[in-house]
């Protein structure tokens, strides 16, 4: 319920979002641009701009829910077209980054946990503060350097590899194939922008994890469950895991906004042409019926990520109401 109120919330403000602008609607959506001027006539018609405002919301429901949402200024194109492209790719980045930081997060956090005070869980603590102040922008610049042909590294060490620093695929290989030559390159593409994204996140799911199990070590039932003679790690697997992962459960859907934000600045650097990367152009293109959209798909994608952190915190935890 609550879920559906809020996409609402957002396909509203989306709504409003030009509309409240005084003045004519129509010249603020289109470009502020000669060359333009033109589109004015389809931009009423299209919008019904020359309708009543309740009309017009009414116009925006049916084209937002049957996917008629108009064409790209700057493509011209279909904006269906390009934004479903488009996230294709930046679901392949999201998703990539969000399960390498969350098996590999779990997997230091719960090792830094079990081995408290010792060099292990002071050197995972100290690098993972360390990454969660750096922003992401910075990091990927710092990876692009570091990888690409003729970097510093490699005038000190030749060995170090070189990785593709641009593109989700190269462009040799046009027009695209689901074949083997055609996949590989495209993950070998992968690899830097995910990087990236994963080790931006992955300090605070480490950290969280990390502090998590040891309130969990200090509860009664974990002490029964050592007076029984189990090993540690079945203490650690039967006990203390489930009973310290709803917390991580609600970070992950949060940290699902922060990935998605940080895959608009990771797009531009690597030029991976993404929703992250087309936002940016949109904004510079002032394409108004490319943004407007993908704002839309950013604001109910982090919407549904949390409501599926809270059937799964259910899952896990059958005392937890949700409303």
């Amino acid at each position: 319920m609550n879920a559906g109120i809020t996409i609402f919330g957002i396909v509203c403000l989306n709504y409003l979002l030009i509309r409240l602008m005084p003045g004519d609607p129509s010249l603020s959506i289109v470009p502020r641009d000669p060359k333009f001027r033109a589109l004015r006539g389809y931009v009423i018609s299209f919008f019904g701009l020359d309708r009543p405002p309740w009309e017009q919301f009414v116009i925006y429901l049916q084209k937002l829910f049957t996917l008629d949402w108009g064409i790209s200024y700057q493509y011209r194109r279909p904006v269906v077209e390009i934004l479903f492209r488009d996230l294709g790719w930046t679901l392949l980045l999201v998703g990539t980054s969000t399960i390498i930081t969350v098996l590999i997060g779990i997997a230091i956090g719960s090792y830094a946990a079990v081995r408290r005070g010792k060099p292990f869980d002071l050197l995972s603590t100290g690098f993972g503060i360390f990454l969660y102040g750096m922003p992401i922008f910075w990091l990927g610049l710092v990876l692009q350097s570091a990888f690409q042909k003729n970097s510093f590294i490699q005038g000190v060490a030749p060995w170090w590899p070189t990785l593709p620093t641009s593109g989700y695929f190269d462009d040799r290989l046009i027009p695209w194939n689901w074949d083997v030559v055609h996949v590989a390159d495209a993950l070998v593409h992968l690899l830097l922008p995910a990087l990236t994204l994963s080790l931006g996140t992955l300090a605070g799911i480490s950290l969280v994890m990390r502090n998590s199990l040891i309130d969990v070590m200090t509860d009664d039932f974990v002490t029964t469950a050592r007076a029984k003679g189990l090993s540690p790690f079945q203490v650690l697997r039967r006990h203390i895991l489930p009973n310290g992962m709803p917390p991580m459960v609600s970070l992950i859907a949060l940290d699902v906004a922060f990935i998605l934000g940080g895959a608009y600045q990771v797009e531009i650097i690597f030029h991976y042409q993404g929703i992250g990367f087309r936002t940016i152009e949109a904004i510079g293109a002032l394409d108004y019926p490319l943004l407007q959209f993908i704002i839309v798909i950013g604001g109910v994608a982090v919407v549904i990520a949390n409501l599926l952190s809270d059937f799964l915190l259910l899952w896990l935890d059958p005392r937890i109401k949700i409303s």
